[in-house]
């Protein structure tokens, strides 16, 4: 019997913050955090799940005790290298494009790591310049120009209410 193909995901930044978050009285932040631990702990075993350079850095920074923890999350996560021209350039483009703000130039390389590697999904909770409804077509326009595929820029939230979609 074939082993089925596992879904890959590109798991940004604020993935792994919400994953590490303080327990917080906000409700709506407190939402974010339990459906960020319910993916990771359903879905993520069933996914090959990935990160870049940038990911590992910007979990490092801020609070020391909450960076630890995130950096304990991510040991064992695969890595890909968003340092080669391709990623560069894509980023470039969406930059240019006005898909992504230029001051927001990791957000940027995010989005192109995770097309050029060829990622189904791009989890992520920023929905201000990655998981936007109303750029996103502007960003899967750039992408598919550039000739890549664009990957699926979704909420750990909204890919659980969606997680039939995904056939896992």
């Amino acid at each position: 019997m074939a082993e089925e193909k596992k879904l890959k995901v590109y798991c940004e930044t604020s993935f792994w913050s919400f994953l590490n978050g303080r327990p917080t009285p906000l409700a709506h932040i407190a939402v974010t955090q339990a459906a960020t631990l319910q993916w990771w702990q359903e879905i993520a075993p069933k996914c090959e799940i990935y990160i870049s350079q940038y990911v590992n850095r910007e979990a490092r920074g801020g609070d020391t005790e909450r960076a630890a923890l995130r950096c304990e999350s991510m040991c064992g996560v695969s890595a890909v290298d968003a340092s080669i021209p391709n990623v560069t350039e894509l980023a470039n483009l969406l930059m240019h494009g006005h898909a992504v703000p230029d001051c927001e130039s990791t957000d940027a390389i995010h989005i192109a790591a995770a097309a050029v590697y060829g990622m189904d999904v791009l989890l992520t909770l920023n929905c201000k310049h990655m998981a936007n409804p109303v750029t996103l077509p502007v960003t899967a326009t750039i992408i598919a120009k550039a000739g890549y595929r664009c990957p699926i820029v979704i909420t750990p939230g909204d890919f659980l209410e969606r997680k039939e979609e995904f056939a896992l």
